[in-house]
C-alpha cells in the first residue's frame, strides 16, 4: 500500500510521520515519499547519520539561543529555507574561512530564526546523532545511502553487567 504524505513544511515533521510505520516496508516507503516531496531531506539526513560530512567546527551540543516562545510551526524560517545558509558551514562552504565566532553567530540565527523542534534537530544533524532521536530510520538507510552500515549497538557481557548493577 503506497503512501502518499501531506506537504511538510518542517524537517522534524516529516520525519515524526516516516518513523510512525508499522513495518519496516512502510517506514521505507514513507521515507522514499517525503526525500521525493523534499530534496533537502536525505542530505539532511545523511549528515545526521555521519555519511556526509554537515555542518563542521561547531560546539558540541545544544546550540544557545533566545527562545521567542512563539508557538510550534510559527517560526520565521524552516530548515528547508535555512538550506543554503547551512551549506556555507559546510567544510567547503563560503564560512570555513572566516571566524570561529562568525561561524557560530551564523549557526544561532539559524537556529533561532527556526521552530524550537527544529533548532533541535539541527543540533542532532550537527552532532550526528540523529538516530538518538528516530532509531528506526537505521533499518532502511543502507537502501537509501549507498554504503552505509548501521551503527552496531554494543551489549554488555555478563561479567560487565555485574559491574554495573
Amino acid at each position: 500500500m503506497a503512501t502518499v504524505p501531506k506537504k511538510f513544511r518542517q524537517i522534524n515533521e516529516a520525519l515524526d510521520w516516516a518513523v510512525e510505520a508499522k513495518t519496516t516496508e512502510e517506514l521505507s516507503t514513507r521515507v522514499r515519499a517525503i526525500s521525493v516531496g523534499n530534496s533537502i531531506l536525505m542530505r539532511f539526513v545523511a549528515w545526521g547519520v555521519g555519511y556526509e560530512q554537515g555542518p563542521w567546527n561547531l560546539p558540541e551540543g545544544k546550540t544557545p539561543f533566545k527562545d521567542e516562545g512563539l508557538p510550534e510551526n510559527m517560526g520565521d524560517t524552516t530548515i528547508t529555507q535555512e538550506f543554503r545558509r547551512i551549506l556555507t558551514l559546510l567544510p567547503e562552504g563560503s564560512a570555513a574561512a572566516v571566524a570561529q565566532w562568525r561561524r557560530e553567530e551564523i549557526w544561532m540565527q539559524i537556529c533561532q530564526g527556526v521552530v524550537t523542534t527544529e533548532a533541535e534537530l539541527l543540533d542532532l544533524v550537527k552532532d550526528q546523532k540523529l538516530l538518538e532521536k528516530y532509531p528506526t530510520l537505521a533499518t532502511v538507510l543502507e537502501s537509501f545511502l549507498p554504503g552505509w552500515k548501521a551503527p552496531e549497538v554494543k551489549k554488555l557481557s555478563r561479567s560487565k553487567k555485574s559491574l554495573v548493577n
